[in-house]
């Protein structure tokens, strides 16, 4: 039987997995795709770095943020931009340094349908292949929208409380050239286009000498899917030549919540803890008690929080 299991390979599941690596605890990661970090990833293409993910991040406390970065070796990738941090080299930096230091068996391509508990004590961990692991502890580190499925046999009420979550359904449309004096960049998004957000940055190690990378995030009906020439629309919408250097779109589905926008989301989020069994923990950027769009260094230290939570469990 395995000490730990951990459901979800995103930013919080890695994090909780070095911190049960640094403990020495038995543990099995399970992702459901191909690759981890979920929606943080950043593909290198023609000198340009660009990030699925938002390439901008929000830090509430930027040398706690460099000090929870530290351990990882990644204390001098982040650069201060304005009000906000970027890493140097892109996000996917985040998670090639804690997915290097993942030793522990990963299940990829396996999806968790459900979660059990036998009169002993173990969980159980059902797989949509018909697959039953069991484990000592569990740490679910999936978007509420899949923890609602998986939670409903072994505590009913918390998949009650995550029912319906909400997300914003935006794409990140990155646009590189290597001119950026040619271009007018507005500091805010036009009022009668579906864009949430313009930024820029022209760090070194993120776009070619003299270049500028743009990420214009862009809000979509998931109903009929992102734009078939998203990149056509934006580059005609503000006038930037037709033909940049490098173009790349993502989408994520669940990449950014809604909830925390909800007055009541962090007692939400407080009465789910309480509802966990002991040796369960729960963590992600859905699942931050707070009025605040969730940070990456917040949701760091959830997963950290939710590996400290079971191994007191399992010593317990």
């Amino acid at each position: 039987m395995r000490d730990v299991v951990i459901i979800g390979g995103g930013l919080s599941g890695l994090a909780a997995a070095v911190e049960l690596e640094k403990q020495g605890v038995a543990y099995t990661l399970i992702e459901v795709k191909r690759r981890l970090g979920g929606s943080i990833h950043t593909e290198h293409r023609d000198g340009f770095a660009l990030d699925s993910a938002p390439m901008l991040h929000t830090s509430a406390d930027l040398p706690e943020f460099v000090h929870t970065l530290e351990p990882l070796d990644l204390a001098d990738a982040l650069v201060q931009q304005g009000e906000h941090v970027l890493f140097r080299e892109g996000t996917g930096m985040l998670i090639d340094a804690l997915a290097k230091r993942v030793t522990a068996p990963i299940m990829h391509r396996m999806a968790v349908s459900t979660l059990g508990q036998t009169d002993s004590g173990t969980f159980l961990i059902c797989m949509e292949n018909g697959m039953v692991l069991d484990a000592r502890a569990l740490i679910v580190a999936s978007p509420a929208r899949f923890a609602e499925r998986m939670f409903y046999t072994l505590v009913p009420e918390i998949s009650f409380r995550l029912l319906d979550y909400r997300y914003d359904s935006i794409a990140r449309v990155s646009i590189g050239y290597s001119d950026a004096a040619a271009l007018d960049i507005p500091d805010e998004p036009p009022e009668d286009y579906p864009i949430t957000a313009v930024h820029q940055t022209r760090q070194a190690g993120r776009v070619l000498p003299g270049g500028v990378l743009i990420q214009c995030g862009v809000r979509y009906d998931p109903a009929k899917g992102v734009p078939a020439d998203l990149v056509g629309e934006i580059t005609a919408l503000f006038g930037w030549p037709q033909q940049p250097q490098v173009e790349h779109v993502a989408a994520w589905p669940e990449s950014d919540p809604l909830m925390w926008l909800d007055d009541d989301h962090p007692a939400t989020m407080a009465d789910i803890q309480h509802l966990l069994p002991p040796g369960v923990a729960l963590c992600g950027s859905d699942y931050i008690p707070t009025n605040e769009p969730p940070r990456l260094d917040e949701r760091i230290r959830q997963g950290q929080q939710a590996a400290r939570r079971v191994l007191d469990w399992i010593k317990g």
